[in-house]
């Protein structure tokens, strides 16, 4: 049986990964340890801001929706997905509520397919990441843009647009 091994990068924590075999992944080890070198290096140096990591008080928004949602990660759930949809809506709408239909109206114009969106939005609830203002309109509760920004970081407000 063949020997395989693997190697994990994630560019926003600096780590790498490369899955393989064994054999194959022993012939680029100097590539990789020069990849490490380079990203330990990276680590030392200040790093500019991407353009989409800029706070939103200084933005004003949190920016197109399209934006916003590349800031969850891609292991992001249904509920958190849901969650981070409702969020938006909710910080630019006049009333500062959502409703399910706008948040999934918006996640499918991205293409995001939601399952369930209302038990997305139940779960939320359950959590105590959301709460019900009046039948069919919600608002995200301080935990719940505490559980986003440790999803999405400096793109969530840390308080209330307003307060």
């Amino acid at each position: 049986m063949a020997d395989r091994m693997r190697v994990r990068i994630n560019l926003s924590t600096r780590e790498v990964e490369i899955e393989g075999d064994g054999e194959l992944l022993r012939t680029f080890a100097a590539d990789i340890a020069e990849l490490m070198r380079l990203v330990r290096e990276a680590a030392g140096a200040p790093q500019p801001a991407p353009a989409a990591a800029i706070s939103p008080a200084a933005q004003g928004t949190l920016g197109s929706f399209g934006e916003y949602m590349q800031r969850l990660p891609t292991s992001a759930t249904e509920v958190d997905r849901m969650l981070a949809a409702g969020f938006w809506v909710q910080e630019n709408s006049p009333d500062r509520l959502f409703t399910t239909g706008e948040a999934n109206r918006r996640l499918v114009d991205l293409g995001f397919k939601i399952g369930n969106p209302s038990q997305c939005v139940r779960q939320s609830i359950d959590a105590k990441r959301v709460f019900r203002v009046h039948k069919g309109h919600y608002r995200v509760t301080p935990l719940g843009r505490d559980h986003l920004r440790r999803l999405m970081g400096d793109v969530i407000p840390a308080t209330p647009q307003g307060a």
